[in-house]
């Protein structure tokens, strides 16, 4: 294995560690690009405007319509009244992209070949269940995952802490047995209110209100510098 920050590598060895859950996107992979691609598809074809060829947008975190509400927030956009048929365009759009510029972060194939081997893995997301299934198995991971919770696989999603609290009874781990690692404040904030320990993906998408919410440890890679 690559050699994990020191602090890391300790925390994650803990012996009240039992189960580690990771976000996806951001934290494990930078999808950034196929997420913004399909986001551009999806508002073109739709007659809501045109995104700059450069533009980045604060959220990445959300759901699709959560996503969508900033983007057209941000750019100043009369706000469609419905997003259902937005929605399903960009889970089109999204798809057939194939996860062509999605890349695992340096060091995440050899930190979860070696924890795999100690403790269940676990993914708790926002993207949608088949989105992340797919790009978990186009990048190589998928088989390092008991289990994989999307935006649509519980009631609700992040920031709520159904999902992860979800995800560990299905991985049979209490709350205070995890650590859930994460890089937005949705993450944040899902597992202060499931009291689970978070630990911050410094490298990841970030948000404003990432801060506000407690952390336990933060790091920038998952490889040595």
């Amino acid at each position: 294995m690559k050699s994990l920050p020191g602090p890391l590598h300790e925390l994650m060895c803990r012996p009240d560690v039992h189960a580690l859950v990771f976000d996806l996107d951001g934290t494990l992979i930078d999808s950034a690009a196929d997420i913004i691609g399909g986001m551009r598809l999806t508002l073109s074809e739709a007659g809501v405007g045109e995104l700059p060829h450069d533009y980045i947008p604060d959220n990445l975190h959300g759901t699709t319509d959560g996503i969508l509400r900033s983007i057209v927030n941000d750019m100043g956009w009369p706000m469609p009244a419905d997003l259902i048929p937005l929605r399903e365009r960009y889970a089109f759009h999204y798809d057939s992209l194939d996860h062509r510029h999605t890349r695992l972060y340096p060091g995440v194939v050899e930190m979860l070949e070696h924890f795999s081997a100690r403790v269940p893995l676990g993914i708790c997301t926002n993207k949608r269940y088949v989105a992340a299934d797919g790009a978990t198995t186009k990048v190589g991971i998928r088989h390092h995952f008991h289990t994989i919770s999307g935006a649509d696989t519980w009631p609700q999603a992040k920031p709520s802490p159904v999902p992860l609290l979800e995800t560990l009874r299905v991985m049979g781990v209490e709350p205070q047995h995890c650590l859930y690692f994460g890089d937005t404040s949705a993450d944040a904030e899902c597992a202060a209110q499931a009291g689970v320990r978070f630990v911050l993906h410094e490298s990841g998408y970030g948000d404003a209100r990432l801060h506000q919410f407690p952390r336990i440890h933060a790091f920038k890679g998952w490889v040595q510098p």
